[in-house]
């Protein structure tokens, strides 16, 4: 028997044209029959009825799709028969101790036992008074999937997002999103009810879904903590649910291939986020790298946006061994994204040892150094034929030379105190300063990954499409060129100054719509300033993060180097 009980049913039959509420609460088909119908009537419960306008209207898509005639077999896709009326929404008993937040975040720990949220089409304006307060707002939907949806892809693809129902809170999100994106609508209408919305709704993928994409943008409009409690509430309620198990997305699909794919997908977004905020500092562990990685790897890009069925799902194991493997097989963007936050969880780890640091400096950057020989060559180029961007392979480069500069820039010479440097570059996890080469091995290293980064932000595309972390992994870039700069007081190479310049570029372009980015710039410059004019290590006070990294500073002493 499995953890998830099911509900006998009778022979396949076909829709009803009415269904009562409880049904359609919990997302069932039902028979309407009246005055009570037949789920109602087995399971004791109070069977209503109601006029709505949301009626049947013929055969969905999903329908059509899981019909005799077609080539997928919904049947093989689960393991048991499964009551969707629990859906997202499941009774999870965890076999293994789950990591814990200890959080507080209101609603999250003293709700009933979950259940699936109402939900409705995602049809016409929704706000959060109501849901004809600001007409015609579905337009920020559209400019959700064209500006975001690619860098960060866990909800359904645009095209097969009308059949897909979901709650309004989750619809209250996209459209937050979409107001940073036009100048036709403001963010400040969501901002003030949208994450207290979510945060108390019952436990539900879709919860996990709008709280972690309310932690990437909230943390992007320079909002840090606010950022790190809808992270937590994600993950927490990611473990209530079960998401982190491998058969989790299979069962709490119903059949759907799609929505399975988006459920994994959602579970690795998470596990990238998280990474990503706790080298910034924002998260203290790393929750969700402490459980075994048992969910099945995401598929490549093309075929998620197209709505086309998922070839089977491999695992970590099966990627990990693609290097030793007799025979080679395909792997998709995802997947080397996910290795790339793997690497960056493994070098902030580092700061909790005391012990054995030089072996695993060692191993580390042989992983990082061996990623690109192990890359197949349609991974080689960002650039695609068509001219646009692999989103998703871009972010795997961005974290990988992220992960450089975290490993080798505190162990360099490039900085006048690298114990308080390894502070800030490795997540507030404490002095890193042994180094495992020598200090200017160290140091070349770091400026490789700046430089790389830096080659990143040439693309000449929309920047504003690449994920807001781009922010973070540029100011890191930037660091580490002006130290390296600082070095030579007085003389900035004009190779140094181009790129600087570039970086700031885009930190403009950037701030017009995330807030951290007009923080930083104003704060780069600064520092720049001082060491093409001054000729001096940049100091403490010339380099006053407070708002970005929590009063951390990159530079300690002041005077020439």
């Amino acid at each position: 028997m499995t953890e998830f009980q099911a509900t006998p049913s009778g022979p396949p039959k076909g829709p009803s044209l009415l269904a009562c509420l409880q049904c359609r609460h919990k997302h069932l088909k039902c028979d309407g029959k009246t005055p009570v119908c037949g789920r109602c009537e087995q399971g004791q419960s109070t069977c209503e009825y109601t006029k709505s306008r949301r009626g049947y209207k013929g055969p969905s898509k999903k329908r059509r799709a899981n019909s005799p005639d077609t080539s997928i077999d919904p049947t093989t896709l689960l393991d048991t028969p499964v009551d969707w009326g629990l859906q997202a929404g499941f009774n999870y008993a965890p076999s293994i101790p789950l990591p814990s937040s200890g959080s507080t975040s209101p609603g999250l720990h003293d709700m009933s036992p979950p259940l699936i949220s109402s939900v409705i089409p995602m049809t016409g304006p929704l706000t959060p008074e109501s849901s004809s307060a600001v007409g015609g707002d579905g337009y920020l939907l559209d400019i959700y999937y064209n500006y975001f949806h690619a860098a960060h892809p866990i909800l359904p693809p645009h095209r097969l997002l009308n059949r897909s129902f979901y709650p309004a809170y989750l619809e209250q999100v996209m459209k937050f999103i979409g107001a940073h994106f036009t100048p036709a609508a403001s963010s400040d209408t969501y901002r003030p009810t949208v994450v207290a919305m979510v945060q108390e709704q019952p436990v539900a993928v879709e919860k996990v879904q709008a709280l972690l994409l309310l932690a990437i943008v909230l943390h992007s409009d320079n909002e840090r903590a606010e950022a790190g409690v809808c992270l937590a509430a994600a993950v927490d309620s990611a473990f209530e649910l079960g998401m982190h198990q491998g058969s989790f997305a299979v069962l709490a699909s119903n059949g759907d291939p799609i929505r399975a794919e988006s459920l994994r997908r959602t579970w690795w977004e998470l596990f990238v986020i998280e990474g990503m905020l706790t080298a910034l500092g924002v998260q203290r562990e790393y929750r969700t790298n402490m459980v075994p990685l048992e969910v099945a790897l995401p598929c490549e890009e093309r075929i998620y946006h197209e709505g086309l069925v998922p070839p089977p799902s491999p695992t970590i194991a099966q990627f990990d061994g693609r290097v030793f493997a007799e025979e080679d097989r395909d792997f998709s963007s995802y997947c080397y994204r996910i290795e790339s936050i793997r690497i960056l969880g493994r070098v902030v780890a580092m700061g909790e040892m005391t012990e054995g640091q030089q072996d695993l400096v060692e191993a580390i950057d042989a992983r990082i150094g061996s990623w690109g020989h192990h890359l197949p060559e349609s991974k080689e180029e960002l650039l695609r034929p068509d001219g646009s961007v692999d989103e998703i392979m871009f972010q795997a480069t961005m974290i990988l030379n992220g992960a450089a500069i975290y490993l080798n820039f505190p162990r360099s010479d490039l900085l006048s105190s690298p114990a308080v440097a390894a502070e800030v570059i490795c997540g507030h996890h404490g002095p890193i300063s042994v180094p495992a080469f020598s200090h200017n091995e160290h140091a070349m290293k770091a400026s490789k990954a700046a430089r790389e980064l830096s080659r990143l932000a040439a693309f000449r595309l929309p920047v504003i499409k690449h994920t807001p972390f781009f922010i973070c992994a540029l100011t890191l870039s930037s660091i580490v060129q002006l130290a390296s700069c600082s070095v030579k007081a007085g003389s900035m190479p004009d190779v140094s100054r181009d790129r600087l310049a570039l970086t700031i570029g885009v930190f403009k372009s950037l701030a017009r719509t995330w807030a951290i980015s007009q923080s930083i710039m104003r704060q780069i410059k600064a520092v720049a300033r001082d060491v093409m004019d001054l000729g001096l290590r940049p100091t403490m006070d010339s380099l006053d993060l407070t708002t970005v990294l929590d009063n951390s500073q990159f530079w300690v002493d002041q005077g020439p180097s």
